[in-house]
């Protein structure tokens, strides 16, 4: 089986780089992969039916557009993978229907697998502290007293206080989405995600993309 990713940007490419091998075993032993990232998430274009922007590379401005390509292409073994994050949405179920709406303007349906990370892919990370301590030796695990796995929180702010990452502190307070920003959620993605150990991760979010990649690789792990 082909998948093709579509993701927000690079902290998701340089995680699920990673992340791939270890769902699917090496690649082309079977399966291959190849993922594309955006320019944001951005926003559903007013008319999914027409062309897309030139100018706006955002995924979910481009994701109709996307979808019809990928239908044309009437290839048996291409799976779609979709993976975008909550980030304040209300509501997770109405999220995903507005996904899955987007096939609607598909002459020729592609096999897709829509998910999201809740509350964002930095969720995934503290899914498994252990994977946290080997990347972070001194990181705050006393903060993550009273968290609920998964939930609404602010959840990189979470993470970038419990790896104690100094250099994002100041970034907490103004809540601003700076280039910073971006390269230190790289950064956690390059060194938290070698050492997950993905059968035991606690994240709700996670594991139903690993076993829904893995279902329809063949490869199904779990209910």
């Amino acid at each position: 089986m082909h998948f093709e990713f579509l993701v927000e940007g690079q902290c998701e490419l340089t995680a699920l780089s990673i992340l791939m091998s270890k769902i699917l075993g090496p690649y082309q032993e079977p399966h291959t992969w190849k993922i594309h990232k955006h320019r944001g998430i951005g926003k559903f274009p007013e008319d999914p039916a027409q062309k897309p922007s030139a100018g706006d590379g955002s995924l979910l401005h481009n994701l109709s557009s996307k979808l019809r390509a990928y239908g044309h292409e009437e290839k048996k073994d291409l799976v779609v993978v979709v993976l975008v994050d909550l980030d304040d949405r209300p509501d997770c179920r109405v999220f995903k229907q507005e996904l899955l709406h987007q096939l609607d303007f598909c002459v020729n349906k592609p096999n897709t697998l829509f998910r999201i990370a809740i509350e964002e892919l930095e969720a995934w990370y503290l899914g498994d502290r252990k994977a946290i301590a080997q990347a972070y030796p001194n990181a705050r695990f006393e903060i993550l007293n009273h968290y609920t796995q998964d939930c609404i929180c602010g959840t990189w702010e979470l993470l970038a206080k419990v790896v104690n990452d100094r250099d994002v502190q100041e970034l907490l307070a103004s809540k601003r989405r700076s280039t910073r920003l971006l390269e230190a959620k790289v950064q956690w993605a390059k060194k938290i995600t070698p050492w997950m150990d993905i059968e035991q991760n606690l994240s709700p979010s996670f594991v139903v993309f690993r076993d829904g990649v893995r279902r329809l690789a063949g490869n199904h792990v779990g209910s």
